[in-house]
């Protein structure tokens, strides 16, 4: 590997970034790998950082899932292996295929040999690609009501605090969902379509059965029909328990959902909202190429188990 491209954001989470292009510039010298470091820019995207990607044998992206997901937009379909350094307050991204979160030791896998997972991503109205999943409803109410400045001070916990304050005023709405010719009428507290069953908040998981690589997405539906029934929800969240499935409606998406609610609802895209419904969302198979870091295999269903080794 001679020419190896990273995106870095400065102001990302902690503001660690600085120590990340210091790393990475280290390691680089030591392997005698060519490295160009682009830092990201307030008010532009980072998908034109990556324009000339096919120049380099990879691409390290450095920041929150915001700037993952606009790197990865600009690499979709490309074939280039992209490789993550955790550098925001979720990362929930390189949780879900196994980052470690000690920054130096992401770095080095960064730069190392590696395996890559053939990621699916969703497109939603032909525009923006995603690879956490899509939200409609609640959960996009949280995440565009919690603060930078917020999530400066209580990290994590910022969602949670903003979750608890919008679940006491908690609303409804009608949906008709049309999911691969199937239309589907319910109405329902918040809508996903989802690609990875890591949530990014206290080590919750959605349902283990969704994952990064299957060639399909996965719809997912919560209804909170009583006040016990979000009791329960809360619950599960502060326990870090299972979440409870009984209050889920779960369906594959091989290839489109299309999303219409009876009044306009936000929508939110891997921890950012980009407008409001009606919604299109297709299925991208493989879209693009992430590695695999060294310390962790990946069964056919794109479950991870950690192997008890030293890095190379």
């Amino acid at each position: 590997m001679h020419h190896v491209l990273a995106v870095i954001n400065p102001s990302s989470g902690v503001r660690q970034g600085t120590q990340v292009a210091h790393w990475l510039s280290e390691m680089a010298v030591r392997r005698g790998t060519h490295l160009t470091i682009r830092p990201t820019m307030a008010g532009q995207s980072a998908a034109l950082l990556v324009t000339d990607a096919s120049a380099f044998n990879r691409v390290i992206v450095s920041g929150g899932d915001g700037t993952v997901m606009e790197v990865l937009n600009g690499l979709t379909g490309s074939n280039i292996p992209v490789a993550l350094v955790p550098g925001g307050t979720g990362n929930v991204l390189a949780q879900a295929i196994g980052v470690h979160a000690d920054l130096r030791l992401a770095c080095e896998d960064a730069l190392a040999d590696c395996d890559t997972l053939p990621m699916d991503m969703g497109i939603l109205n032909d525009h923006i690609h995603f690879a956490l999943r899509l939200s409609v409803g609640y959960e996009a109410l949280v995440t565009r009501d919690t603060t930078r400045a917020m999530k400066s001070r209580y990290g994590k916990l910022a969602y949670v605090m903003e979750g608890v304050r919008h679940a006491l005023r908690l609303q409804s709405a009608r949906y008709r969902i049309d999911v691969d010719g199937v239309v589907l009428r319910i109405r329902a507290e918040s809508v996903w379509v989802a690609n990875t069953s890591a949530l990014g908040v206290l080590g919750l998981q959605l349902n283990t059965a969704i994952n990064l690589s299957d060639r399909q997405l996965d719809l997912v539906i919560f209804r909170f029909s009583t006040i016990r029934d979000l009791q329960r929800l809360m619950q599960a969240v502060f326990r870090r328990e299972k979440l409870p499935y009984m209050l889920m409606t779960h369906i594959p998406v091989r290839q489109y959902v299309n999303i219409v609610a009876s009044h306009r609802q936000p929508v939110q895209v891997d921890g950012d909202t980009v407008g409001s419904t009606p919604c299109r969302i297709r299925v991208v198979p493989a879209a693009v190429q992430v590695c695999r870091p060294s310390h962790m295999i990946f069964t056919s269903l794109g479950r991870q188990v950690e192997m008890r080794m030293p890095l190379g």
